[in-house]
């Protein structure tokens, strides 16, 4: 469906705008719903599981579309979109032991439950510890550095997906990961929270950010006879 949108967009804009740039992907790798069930990345882990939900109207409103007192008034009603192509080095993975990879996540694989709880969308404990007193989930583990209680409350929409490329050629390995498309009211929620993730985030020995882009999306079409983003061009 996707696709064919894009052909679309292409056939009306003719003339006018070319394409740059476009990345394959399948599936999904994160629940944009409550309807939904939480889909696995290509580490074979659910994905997302705390992230706001699209059917969320109070976390929407809180955490996405951008409010009235924005500092660009065609933005109000909008959202920002940040993208990034994210390289996953699965042989390497693959080769870890399971207790590892859980304790970088800080997830059980099979449940998706954190390793404090017993169900996927059991709450974390992260002030929980083992008996030689060190935190059951760990200090750099990936959901304690994005959780929205290390993060004074702040949470994103996540709507990426898994790609493949083939082969690269120099390493023989998969070129193969997640494209991570994620919405959020101020970028600077986006930039605090990679920068943790860049330097203190366990899961960056399996995984390489290859490409990055950041959109602005003005609010959507509110009566007859106007088009998007007219705030701006007006």
């Amino acid at each position: 469906m996707a696709f064919h949108v894009i052909r679309n967009l292409a056939r009306i804009g003719r003339g006018a705008v070319q394409m740059r740039w476009s990345q394959l992907g399948f599936g999904r790798t994160s629940a944009t719903t409550t309807g939904q069930s939480t889909p696995r990345n290509l580490m074979g882990f659910k994905d997302g599981t705390r992230n706001v939900r699209g059917d969320k109207i109070a976390q929407m409103n809180d955490h996405i579309w951008v409010g009235g007192a924005a500092d660009q008034a065609w933005m109000t009603g909008g959202t920002y979109l940040v993208l990034r192509r994210i390289r996953m080095h699965i042989e390497g993975w693959d080769r870890d032991v399971l207790s590892d990879q859980q304790e970088i996540f800080g997830r059980t694989k099979h449940e998706g439950a954190p390793l404090t709880g017993s169900k996927e969308l059991d709450v974390p404990d992260y002030a929980a510890k083992k008996p030689d007193g060190t935190p059951v989930v760990a200090a750099d583990s990936h959901i304690r550095l994005v959780s929205p209680e290390n993060n004074d409350g702040r949470s994103i929409l996540r709507r990426g997906y898994s790609y493949t490329d083939g082969i690269d050629p120099a390493s023989g390995e998969f070129d193969a990961g997640l494209f991570f498309i994620a919405f959020m009211r101020d970028p600077q929620v986006f930039i605090d929270l990679q920068n943790k993730l860049g330097s203190q985030d366990a899961l960056n020995e399996y995984i390489k950010h290859v490409a990055s882009g950041l959109f602005a999306c003005p609010g959507g079409v509110e009566k007859v006879g106007d088009h998007w983003g007219s705030a701006l061009f007006a």
